[in-house]
């Protein structure tokens, strides 16, 4: 089947004139691809380019894994002629091109949210944990390893998380990288390789493999043979221009595992490098629970009629039809807390968050998350909410849902002002 993709591109460059698509065309008739500018109307959004990018797919479901490696193609040759950036923003719809087809089946990506929530996690206790660490003079090496485990935490990209921690673990590596003499190893038993002539085991100094091998099984006793071929596959791949994508097949876990497994070996290994003594104090670190940086996206399914533009091609424009992403309540940077009512305070908060008004929904998000406890509710509120009733409170405003919680906060509550954890 044949499928339309509407992608929208950020780039430094610009179609030199409004309204004009240009037309790429693969030779082998991979894909057709037609870019036009997006107009702004000021400057709080940034420039997007258009890019309508048609091509061949098995089935719909199968066009969005093609779509993305035939975009590739194409944002690939215009870097490369150009010497500018051209970004995937986002995608917008795939829509099913079959001819004669009058209702056609698209997938639709809702406008997501425009920057999520943080997690409220810094405090106190890391900043004393900074200030801890900082007692040691990190010796150059470390300073850099460091900063390539950064970057590679910043990175969007896996296959770039990699690199960048393999280049923190290579520098740890070589800067602690023994003097003993050690012999090289059978690839099929791994025992030490003999010399005939000689009549003796052939030794030398650590090689960075070997070097890089050591320091891995040092600062993590889980990690087996297994694990770092996996580990030393991937590397080899990634630096000979392959990606994460193209080997998959070849790792046992979701390709982005390996991009985990790698940067808690690192973090393992940086810290490892502090002396003893830093750790005679409490020390606190976060551990993520993936280095991935991913997305909440919504895609619908739907069918309708795509008609054409002045050029015979379908208008992916979709005027008229939109799907967002709506947040569970409004942006929060701190944590939430726990308020405590009782049972008839919880029953009457229900019925306000039926009443109309601004107040609505924050009611209803309060209502529904609670656990109950006998006859006490704990209520979980989010760090605006919480805000908001505590300073329409303090200004003595008055209705329903003022007295209702100027009740509850006002009665001695001692979960009212409490930091969930």
């Amino acid at each position: 089947m044949q499928c339309a993709a509407n992608y929208e591109i950020k780039s430094e460059l610009s179609v030199f004139e409004d309204g004009r698509w240009l037309k790429l065309q693969h030779p082998k008739g991979l894909f057709r691809a037609r870019i036009r500018n997006i107009v702004r109307n000021d400057f709080s959004t940034p420039f997007l380019l258009s890019l309508h990018l048609t091509f061949d797919a098995p089935s719909l479901d199968e066009a969005a894994d093609i779509a993305e490696e035939r975009l590739a193609d194409c944002l690939n040759m215009l870097a490369l002629v150009t010497g500018s950036r051209f970004m995937r923003h986002r995608i917008r719809q795939i829509v099913d091109c079959t001819p004669g087809v009058q209702m056609r089946s698209c997938l639709m990506w809702a406008d997501s949210i425009g920057h999520e929530d943080p997690t409220p996690f810094l405090d106190d206790h890391i900043v004393k944990s900074i200030d801890r660490l900082l007692t040691f003079d990190s010796p150059p090496a470390m300073r850099r390893a460091m900063r390539w485990y950064r970057l590679g935490i910043n990175s969007s990209i896996p296959d770039d998380q990699f690199q960048c921690f393999w280049f923190a673990l290579e520098l740890i590596a070589i800067s602690q990288k023994s003097s003993e003499k050690v012999a090289d190893l059978c690839p099929h038993c791994r025992s030490p390789l003999y010399c005939e002539n000689c009549k003796k085991h052939p030794v030398h100094r650590p090689y960075e493999k070997q070097a890089i091998r050591a320091l891995i099984k040092s600062v993590d006793k889980d990690c087996d043979d297994t694990l770092l071929a996996m580990l030393e596959k991937t590397r080899n791949s990634l630096m000979h221009g392959e990606t994460l994508r193209e080997v998959e097949r070849e790792l046992p876990e979701p390709r982005e595992d390996v991009v985990d497994v790698l940067g808690r070996i690192v973090f393992k290994a940086i810290v490892n490098r502090f002396p003893r003594e830093i750790f005679q104090e409490k020390v606190v670190f976060g551990n993520p629970s993936t280095y991935v940086h991913r997305t909440l996206t919504g895609v619908a399914h739907l069918q309708t009629v795509v008609p054409m533009d002045a050029d015979g091609e379908f208008d992916l424009s979709f005027t008229g039809t939109k799907m967002t992403m709506v947040a569970d309540g409004p942006p929060n940077s701190a944590r939430p807390v726990l308020m405590g009512m009782t049972l008839d305070q919880h029953k009457r908060l229900g019925h306000l968050s039926y009443e109309k008004g601004d107040h609505q929904e924050m009611c209803r998000r309060i209502y529904q998350k609670v656990k109950v406890h006998g006859e006490q509710v704990v209520a979980l509120v989010f760090s605006t909410d919480m805000k908001r009733i505590l300073d329409t409170v303090k200004r003595g405003d008055t209705g329903n849902w003022q007295d209702l919680f100027r009740e509850i906060v006002g009665n001695g509550n001692s979960h009212a002002q409490e930091h969930a954890t």
